[in-house]
């Protein structure tokens, strides 16, 4: 696609969510997908993308992980696990890349009502035994904005993160989550 338009100017990784379960209950064949889906994909796409953005001497690139990056999330050590290393090799990239005009940041969504968060609601219902939007109604009653986080709103800090208005701000990781997560 670079080829055909000429240049990329921005990057957004981002994954599906790895299989939800406690250490003991996952196989070699579940790390191996952990990894390929939250940490290597991202290393294919940066490689690829690189090379433009050091010809252009500019460039964005922003790598989605989830609010695990502050705050670890019960049953959920794949992605624990997988999304810190992605911190860390942006937190890496962003010193490296910076020569070339490039910032690097990554950004965690908390509880955006996605598909990914019905599925993950309706495990976590399931032991108190109640449905996933019992589940998701009582969850989110517990955030200080009483709600879940919508896509657009993390869209519109992405969108400024990867523009030219942002000129400095690099290696930094960000919690999009409505100030759900209380650690720094």
């Amino acid at each position: 696609m670079a080829a055909q338009l000429g240049s990329v100017y921005a990057l957004v990784n981002h994954c599906p969510g790895p299989k939800a379960a406690s250490f003991e209950d996952l196989t070699e064949e579940d790390w191996a997908d952990g990894y390929e889906k939250c940490l290597h994909s991202y290393v294919y796409a940066i490689r690829a993308a690189l090379p433009y953005m050091n010809a252009a001497g500019e460039g964005r690139i922003l790598n989605s992980t989830a609010s695990s990056i502050k705050s670890a999330l019960d049953n959920l050590i794949l992605s624990n696990t997988f999304r810190m290393g992605v911190v860390g090799m942006s937190k890496t990239m962003a010193r490296e890349f910076g020569q070339y005009g490039i910032l690097v940041n990554t950004m965690g969504p908390g509880r955006i009502y996605t598909d990914r968060i019905k599925y993950l609601n309706k495990i976590r219902g399931e032991k108190p035994g109640i449905s996933e939007e019992e589940y998701t109604r009582r969850d989110s009653a517990g955030f200080p904005q009483k709600r879940y986080q919508t896509v657009e709103e993390y869209g519109r800090t992405a969108v400024f993160l990867i523009s030219p208005a942002n000129g400095s701000v690099s290696g930094q990781a960000f919690i999009c989550d409505g100030a759900m997560t209380t650690s720094y």
